[in-house]
C-alpha cells in the first residue's frame, strides 16, 4: 500500500505531498486541473518510460519520490530480500529522477536499472487507463488472474515444480550426453591400460629375481672358474685347506695325548674342518650348474626391457605398475556406471513428463471451464458498468511445440497454455485484444470488473483508475460503479480520478486537485476534504456552475454520513 507520495517538478506540479491511506481515494477537480499529472508521476516512479518533456518548465530535473507499507505483502518481501534491496523492513522507499543525463532509478537508496524498478512496480501499482502501466495486458498477468479467479494456483504451482524439476533433470542428461564421447574413449584407453598390464603377468618379487639370474648368465663362465678354484683350494686340491686342517687335528691330538694339561683349540679346528666340507658341498652343485645360455639370458633381457617399457607408462617400480591397474579398473568401473545412470537419468525424465501430462492436462481442463465463468461474470459486470451489448472473451491458447524441454510438445512452466483476454466493446463487433481496446474508459472499466472477479485471491495492491466513468452521465450505472469501486477499496487500496459525484461520495479519502498561481506561474495543488469542503465540492459536481442550497443538501444526501 502506498502510504507517501511526493512528487516534483513535473509538468505543472511545483511539488505535491499525499499521504494516502487504505481504502477508496477519489480525485477530483475540474477537467486539466493536473489530475492525470499526479497518476503519471505514480506511474514513472513504477517503472514507466519517462520524457524530458515531462520536466517543469525551468526545472533542471524532476523527483518522484514515494513508500509502501508491505506488512500484507511478504512476496515482495521476499523479491527485495533476494535481490538485496532490503535488510528485512516492512517497507520499501522507491525513487525516481528525471533528468537531462538520463533517468535515474532506486530502491531503499541502492541504485537500480529502471528495468528492476519496473519490476518491483509491477508487484505494487496497477494503473488502468494508461496502456503502458496495464499490467492486464500482459499474457503473463492475465493467466495468473485467471489461476486465481479459479483457485487453481496450488494445481499451477504443481506444474511449476513438475517442468523444474524435468529442466534439472533434463540438463544432468545433456551434461551426461555432451561427456559420452570422452567418456567412451577414456574407457577405451582405460581397458587397454589393464589389458597391457594384466598380460604383462607382474609380481613384485620377479624384477629382482630376473636381474640376479641375468648377472649369473653375463659371468657364467668367470664364475665356474672362481667356483672351481674355490673348490680346488678347499676341498679337492692336493694341499687343500681341508686336508692341512686334517693334518693340523691329528698334530693337535697327539699333543693332547702326550700332555693332558694343553687347550690348543682342537674343537675350533674340527669345527673350521667342518665349515669347509660344508662350503665345498655348496660350490660344487654351484659350478656344476653354472654354464652359458644366451637363449635364456635373451629372454630376460627381453623381459626386463619390458618392465622397464611398463614402468615408463606407469610407474617408476612394479609396485606402481600394478597399483595403476587397480586405479583404472576403479575408474572403468565408474565411467561404467555413469551409463547406467544416464540411463537411470533417462527413465526418471519420461517418468516425470508423464506425471507433467497428467498435472498439465487437469489444469488446462480446470481453465477451461474458469475461463467460461470468467467471461460470464465479467460480461456481465461490463454491462452492469454501461457498457450495454460489450463482450469479454478469456480466449486459451496453445503454446507452440517445443520438443527440447523432454516433455510433452507445447509443455511450459505454466501448462500447456496461455490466455489471452479479448473485449468487443459493442454489439457485432470482433473481439480484440485488450491491448489493442482504444478506450481508457473501456480499459480501467474491463479492469475494475476483472479486479472485483479476482477480490480474495490477489494480494493487496495499489490499483489507480482513470477514465473509468468516461461516457457515464450518472443514474443507476453510476451507483453501480461507485458500489464497486467501493467494494474494490475494501480489498486494495484504490485511487481513481472521477468526474462523478456518486464515486466521490463513496470514497474514505476525497482528494481535490486544482490549479493556483504561484510568482505568476500556474501549479498543481492537491487538497484533502472534509466536512463542508466535500460538500462543496460534491455539489460542484452535482450542480456545474450554479450550487443551489438543494444542490448541497443533494450532497449530503450522498455523503450519507461519511465525513
Amino acid at each position: 500500500m502506498l502510504t507517501y507520495l511526493r512528487i516534483r517538478d513535473l509538468a505543472l506540479i511545483e511539488e505535491v505531498t499525499l499521504e494516502p491511506g487504505s481504502g477508496l481515494h477519489a480525485l477530483t477537480g475540474e477537467t486539466g486541473a493536473g489530475k492525470s499529472i499526479l497518476l503519471d508521476g505514480l506511474a514513472l516512479l513504477a517503472g514507466a518510460r519517462a520524457s524530458l518533456e515531462q520536466l517543469r518548465q525551468g526545472a533542471d530535473r524532476a523527483v518522484i519520490e514515494g513508500v509502501f507499507d508491505l506488512s500484507a505483502r511478504p512476496d515482495v518481501q521476499e523479491l527485495l530480500r533476494s535481490q538485496g534491496w532490503s535488510d528485512g523492513d516492512s517497507t520499501v522507499v522507491l525513487r525516481r529522477t528525471i533528468a537531462a543525463g538520463g533517468s535515474r532509478a532506486t530502491i531503499n537508496d541502492r541504485l537500480v536499472t529502471v528495468a528492476a524498478l519496473r519490476q518491483l512496480g509491477d508487484l505494487l501499482v496497477d494503473i488502468a487507463g494508461q496502456h503502458e502501466s496495464q499490467q492486464l495486458l500482459r499474457p503473463a498477468a492475465q493467466l495468473r488472474l485467471l489461476d486465481r479467479y479459479a483457485g487453481l494456483e496450488p494445481a499451477r504451482r504443481q506444474v511449476e515444480t513438475l517442468f523444474d524439476d524435468a529442466g534439472k533433470l533434463r540438463a544432468r542428461l545433456e551434461a551426461l550426453r555432451g561427456e559420452e564421447r570422452e567418456r567412451a574413449q577414456r574407457a577405451d584407453y582405460l581397458r587397454f591400460q589393464i589389458q597391457e598390464i594384466d598380460a604383462a603377468g607382474l609380481s613384485e618379487q620377479e624384477e629382482a629375481e630376473l636381474h640376479g639370474e641375468r648377472q649369473r648368465l653375463r659371468h657364467a663362465e668367470e664364475l665356474a672358474e672362481l667356483a672351481g678354484e674355490a673348490l680346488e683350494l678347499l676341498y679337492e686340491g692336493e694341499g687343500s685347506a681341508l686336508e692341512l686342517l686334517d693334518r693340523a687335528q691329528r698334530a693337535l691330538a697327539r699333543i693332547g695325548r702326550l700332555d693332558a694339561s694343553a687347550e690348543l683349540g682342537l674343537e675350533g679346528l674340527q669345527e673350521a674342518a667342518f665349515a669347509v666340507e660344508e662350503a665345498a658341498r655348496r660350490l660344487q652343485p654351484y659350478r656344476d650348474a653354472l654354464e652359458a645360455d644366451p637363449e635364456r639370458l635373451s629372454a630376460i633381457e627381453a623381459r626386463l626391457a619390458s618392465i622397464d617399457g611398463l614402468r615408463r607408462k606407469y610407474g617408476d617400480s612394479v609396485a606402481e605398475i600394478l597399483a595403476r591397474a587397480e586405479q583404472a579398473r576403479a575408474e572403468l568401473a565408474t565411467l561404467e556406471g555413469l551409463d547406467e545412470q544416464l540411463e537411470q537419468v533417462a527413465g526418471r525424465l519420461r517418468r516425470l513428463a508423464r506425471e507433467y501430462d497428467e498435472a498439465a492436462c487437469a489444469l488446462t481442463a480446470a481453465r477451461e471451464q474458469a475461463a467460461r465463468r470468467l467471461q460470464e461474470e465479467i460480461t456481465e459486470q461490463l454491462q452492469g458498468l454501461g457498457m450495454q451489448g460489450a463482450r469479454f472473451v478469456a480466449r486459451l491458447r496453445p503454446n507452440a511445440p517445443d520438443t527440447d524441454t523432454g516433455l510433452p510438445p507445447g509443455a511450459s512452466r505454466v501448462g500447456y497454455e496461455g490466455v489471452e483476454f479479448l473485449l468487443a466493446a459493442n454489439p457485432g463487433e470482433p473481439a480484440k485484444a485488450l491491448a489493442r481496446v482504444a478506450s481508457g474508459g473501456e480499459l480501467s472499466r474491463v479492469m475494475l470488473a476483472l479486479k472485483l472477479a479476482e477480490i480474495g485471491g490477489a494480494a493487496p495492491t495499489t490499483l489507480v483508475f482513470d477514465e473509468v466513468d468516461a461516457g457515464v452521465g450518472g443514474g443507476r450505472v453510476a451507483e453501480r460503479l461507485a458500489e464497486r469501486l467501493e467494494r474494490l477499496g475494501q480489498a486494495h487500496q484504490v485511487l481513481v480520478v472521477t468526474h462523478l459525484p456518486q464515486i466521490a461520495a463513496r470514497a474514505t479519502h476525497h482528494l481535490l486537485v486544482h490549479k493556483g498561481q504561484r510568482d505568476e506561474r500556474t501549479v498543481v495543488r492537491v487538497a484533502t476534504l472534509g466536512g463542508s469542503e466535500r460538500v462543496d465540492e460534491l455539489a460542484r459536481m452535482l450542480g456545474g456552475v450554479q450550487i443551489t442550497d438543494s444542490v448541497r443538501e443533494h450532497a449530503r444526501d450522498l455523503l450519507g454520513g461519511r465525513g
